[in-house]
């Protein structure tokens, strides 16, 4: 049965009510083990929130992005930063690139406002699955297994990782130490043999062998509109082919 559409709604954090937080809880805790009053203190300390429903009057809250733009100054140029994190999508909506086409309205609403200014996706992931989203959309990500981090883009992810996450964050693994207040369900995103013998899972399990216990691999994407439109004009081309 095709999957009804999914409207994309950008929303100030502060402007969530109630309800639409039992629902925003509803979908997280299928899969991640954490504390509610602890996550929806890290929801709201995000300023906007991007929320992903199924098309309707009744529609049905599928999933959530929290989202953070800033500027940061980085070798004597400004440069904007777009930081997600609170990643969950119901698991029947998967593979429609909800996170790539919310990225993309924030993107364009950035470069009406700067258009010379370099955009730049930073995240952090304790699944496979949020990192197989790089490899399998998008040409340029760091980090990647076929080529190293270069020392600028490394220096760079550094930057940005110490402002954020302060001394959990370790330049050497390019990891996020564990909270310890919150880690995916066993049954979220395990990683098997099956898995392994994708090479980009491979990559992703050697870099950040404590995932199971909550440990975070940061990323870094340079953005361009070209770089965000090509995965999402495939992903409609492929749902209107069906």
């Amino acid at each position: 049965m095709a999957q009804p559409p999914i409207d994309i709604t950008l929303r100030r954090s502060d402007s969530l009510t109630a309800a639409e937080l039992d629902e925003i809880w509803a979908v997280t805790n299928r899969y991640v083990e954490t504390d509610r009053a602890i996550y929806e203190k890290k929801l709201r300390a995000l300023p906007e929130v991007g929320l992903w429903r199924t098309r309707g009057a009744a529609g049905m809250l599928v999933g959530l992005v929290s989202l953070d733009v800033y500027r940061v100054e980085w070798r004597g140029r400004q440069r904007t930063v777009f930081f997600t994190s609170s990643v969950v999508i119901d698991e029947r909506f998967r593979g429609t690139n909800l996170v790539l086409r919310t990225g993309l309205r924030a993107y364009l609403r950035e470069k009406l406002r700067r258009p010379w200014q370099p955009g730049y996706w930073f995240f952090d992931t304790f699944s496979y699955k949020s990192y197989l989203l790089l490899p399998r959309n998008l040409t340029e990500f760091w980090p990647r297994r076929d080529v190293p981090t270069p020392a600028g883009v490394a220096g760079f992810i550094e930057l940005l990782a110490r402002q954020r996450y302060g001394t959990s964050w370790s330049a050497e693994s390019g990891v996020v130490r564990r909270s310890g207040h919150k880690r995916l369900r066993p049954t979220t995103a395990p990683i098997d043999e099956s898995q392994l013998s994708d090479p980009d899972v491979r990559f992703f399990q050697t870099a950040n062998p404590g995932h199971r216990d909550g440990d975070m691999l940061v990323c870094l994407v340079p953005l361009s509109v070209g770089k965000l439109l090509r995965p999402v004009l495939r992903t409609l081309g492929k749902r209107f082919s069906r």
